[in-house]
């Protein structure tokens, strides 16, 4: 919730939004489909991260609007190259 606030208020759109799907307030689908109301996917990669690695959970993370969605546990490697990709 704090994150929504702060890029709304910033005077500039980060490059990119790595998001944990399990938060304690909102979950990472509702905050990446907030965030998708004001930056379309083009403008603010989102990446989703999660322990939830089922294909139902990796559906619901590109449907809220995310980029893509990095099951944990993941290497170094293969997460940067995936912020490379958005990049």
């Amino acid at each position: 919730v704090e994150a929504l606030s702060l890029i709304a208020t910033r005077p500039y759109i980060p490059d990119l939004v790595l998001l944990d799907v399990m938060m304690p307030v909102k979950s990472g689908y509702e905050v990446c489909a907030e965030l998708r109301e004001s930056y379309p996917a083009t403008i603010l990669p989102v990446i989703m991260i999660s322990a939830k690695s089922s294909e139902s959970a990796i559906v619901d993370g590109l449907q809220s609007g995310c980029n893509d969605y990095v099951a944990k546990p993941f290497s170094r490697h293969e997460l940067l190259a995936r912020i490379s990709t958005q990049l």
